[in-house]
């Protein structure tokens, strides 16, 4: 239900009423969630990859961000008790990227 009312929102994203209605409705439902004992937990930037609790829905190469590890978050994760409802979804690193990297071989039978 996050997803739906989050992806309403950005669809009217420039309409007042419908802002002022996402946020109604988004803020009720989240004050219920938590009423059950449902709260959101962020992994910070640079954690290790944690497959219980992350999921890496996208990967970049960075140099400054070693691999398997959280580059950013992208929507924080949801917890009951310690049980994870919802992981979080994030940027995971692919580590610093080779310059060149699977072409040395071709360049190298090709000068031969």
């Amino acid at each position: 239900v996050l997803e739906e009312l989050d992806a309403v929102g950005a669809k009217y994203e420039g309409n007042d009423f419908a802002k002022s209605l996402d946020s109604g409705l988004s803020s009720a439902f989240k004050n219920s969630l938590g009423e059950l004992g449902v709260v959101e937990y962020v992994v910070e930037s640079g954690s290790k990859l944690d497959i219980g609790r992350v999921v890496a829905v996208e990967e970049e190469h960075s140099a400054e961000i070693a691999k398997g590890m959280v580059i950013r978050v992208l929507k924080p994760g949801l917890e009951i008790s310690g049980n994870v409802v919802r992981p979080a979804e994030v940027v995971g690193s692919l580590g610093e990227e080779k310059a060149g990297a699977g072409f040395a071989k071709e360049d190298g039978d090709a000068s031969e």
